[in-house]
């Protein structure tokens, strides 16, 4: 499946057209101002905003806590919860305008965030997160509304940030997700550090001439944004041996950025 990444500058589409991978603290997105749709301050968070109808109670999903049922009207994940989710946004959709001051869109290979997935949830890299977290993940984010509840995530607690309340579904999301405490960033942000891995060919399991290889790099941009990045651009230059698709875009309905 083909995902679209849009982004303002030929700089930065160029980057990550050839394997650059900034991962940008959720919060960023609960507290940036933003006019063009990349703003929600409900992310990581469900809210079912009263609709003003008679049977709005009702129609809320059902909760329980040490057996007691009860409504839910709204549940939001802590702050320092948040603070470790690193979010990379995409579009499943290929659209000739992009969202806000995006000009182009990268094309990419849901494959690529497979193959991260497959070397980061490693048991070595990553111990087993409690409630089906993961250290890595990627997905379509699930729309939910108060006729459309969203599917329980009670053996998948990685999806409990790919939920968005439906006021947002244009954007037809796809995001790849990295969980890191504070402790793991501080640490990368002062010692970045590379995972190499061999890789073997598929029919007769004989090494390839080169491995897979993904440089971590943590940091702070210049409007104060904390950031992850993964850069695997040597070995998209071995396997594929050119950077992905660029397009050109134009001025904008909402789209995922």
């Amino acid at each position: 499946m083909l995902l679209y990444k849009f982004v303002p500058t030929q700089e930065i589409a160029d980057q990550v057209a050839a394997g650059v991978f900034r991962f940008y603290e959720l919060t960023k997105y609960i507290e940036m101002e933003d006019v063009a749709g990349r703003a929600d301050g409900a992310e990581g968070s469900l809210i079912f905003p009263d609709d003003g109808s008679p049977d709005f109670i009702k129609k809320l999903p059902t909760g329980s806590f040490n057996g007691v049922e009860f409504q839910c009207e709204s549940i939001r994940l802590s702050e320092d919860c948040l603070r470790q989710f690193f979010v990379f946004c995409m579009s499943m959709e290929k659209a000739e305008q992009a969202i806000g001051d995006c000009k182009f869109a990268v094309e990419l290979n849901v494959d690529v965030f497979s193959t991260f997935e497959m070397f980061l949830n490693s048991s070595e890299l990553a111990p087993e997160l409690n409630d089906g977290g993961k250290f890595f993940s990627h997905g379509p984010i699930e729309y939910y509304d108060i006729n459309n509840h969203p599917s329980s995530i009670e053996k998948e607690k990685w999806r409990e940030v790919y939920l968005k309340h439906s006021d947002f579904k244009d954007q037809k999301e796809y995001r790849a997700v990295l969980r890191a405490s504070d402790t793991f960033f501080e640490r990368t942000r002062a010692k970045p550090w590379d995972l190499e891995q061999k890789i073997f060919t598929s029919l007769d399991r004989n090494p390839m001439p080169f491995n897979f290889k993904l440089g971590f790099r943590c940091g702070t941009d210049s409007a104060g944004w904390r950031y992850v990045e993964f850069d695997v651009s040597e070995f998209q230059a071995n396997i594929i041996c050119e950077p992905s698709a660029i397009i050109a875009c134009g001025a904008c309905p909402t789209q995922a950025a």
